[in-house]
Order: structure tokens, then C-alpha cells, then sequence
């Protein structure tokens, strides 16, 4: 499942084109600046959210990893308590 996160936070990213285009002469500077600090805006934040779907899909990797250590650990003692029949 971690491997789904940054398969989709991959694709997610890839869509940064999508989301902020090369941008159009709007005909005024204060709205060609005004409309350029919006899509830097929109860009950072698109970013972001492409990095925080990869560490959750990190956070998730590293929660069943420790869950099968875990889990390899216990079966091991309890293997270890049962007698042989």
C-alpha cells in the first residue's frame, strides 16, 4: 500500500502542467504580476501536497514494517512458550 502512495504522489506531480500552464499576457504589469504571485502560489502549494501524500505513504512503510518485526518477534516468544507435541 505505501508503494500506492508514491506511485499516486508521482502521479499527482506529474500534473503540475496541468495545474499551473504557462501563463498568458494578461495586457496590464499589475495584473500580469498580480495573476504570476497567484500561479507561484498554486505551484508551491501543488508541491506540497505531492510531498505530503510521499510521506505518508513513507510513514506507512515504515508502520507495517515495524507491525511484521513486531509481529515476527511475538510469534517467535510464543513459538518459544508452547511446548513441542
Amino acid at each position: 500500500m505505501a508503494k500506492t502512495y508514491h506511485t499516486q504522489a508521482d502521479d499527482y506531480r506529474s500534473l503540475k502542467m496541468q495545474v499551473t500552464p504557462p501563463l498568458a499576457d494578461g495586457g496590464d504589469p499589475g495584473f500580469n504580476d498580480a495573476l504570476q504571485t497567484i500561479m507561484n502560489a498554486v505551484d508551491s502549494l501543488h508541491t506540497k501536497v505531492g510531498d505530503r501524500i510521499a510521506d505518508h505513504g513513507d510513514k506507512l512503510g515504515y508502520a507495517h514494517d515495524s507491525y511484521q518485526r513486531r509481529d515476527v518477534d511475538v510469534h517467535g516468544v510464543f513459538e518459544d512458550l508452547m511446548p513441542d507435541s
